[in-house]
């Protein structure tokens, strides 16, 4: 199975977004979840001026596999969200901005999500490499990229 943990972070967006006003203040692990033995930890405060933050995370024994962000402003009728990081092909891709996410290691890697387009970019170093249909394709492309360089 593929090292992509892309839809386990899409998924705790919309727990982040119940939670982002109810979880307990500070950091907590959470003990009822739908993601079964993965342990799951929240970190929920508020600022001065009533806005409410969450950041959601799991790992495994291995290292990060996904971190999420809710934020409610005491104005907005709905919180936003958005995915912080995951690790998919043995790399964390970590948020830059709209639906872009970056990895280095021994090559430098960008996905990037074309909304509205629905296709991905693969970037490595720099220079564009793949335009694909799906996150999970674009894992595929890099693991192969990843194992073409290591075997040279």
């Amino acid at each position: 199975m593929t090292d992509n943990n892309f839809h386990l972070a899409a998924a705790l967006l919309a727990d982040a977004a119940d939670l982002v006003t109810t979880a307990p203040l500070g950091t907590t692990v959470l003990h009822d979840h739908a993601y079964g033995q993965l342990p799951l930890a929240a970190t929920h405060t508020v600022d001065d001026n009533g806005a409410h933050t969450l950041t959601l995370w799991t790992a495994d024994d291995d290292s990060l596999l996904a971190a999420v962000e809710a934020h409610q402003s005491a104005a907005a009728a709905a919180p936003t969200t958005r995915i912080v990081a995951f690790r998919a092909a043995h790399h964390i891709f970590t948020a830059q901005h709209d639906w872009t996410f970056t990895a280095a290691g021994e090559h430098d890697y960008t996905l990037a999500a074309r909304v509205g387009d629905d296709h991905w970019d693969l970037t490595i170093d720099g220079q564009p490499f793949a335009h694909l249909g799906t996150i999970d394709v674009a894992i595929d492309v890099l693991i192969r990229h990843h194992h073409a360089a290591a075997a040279r």
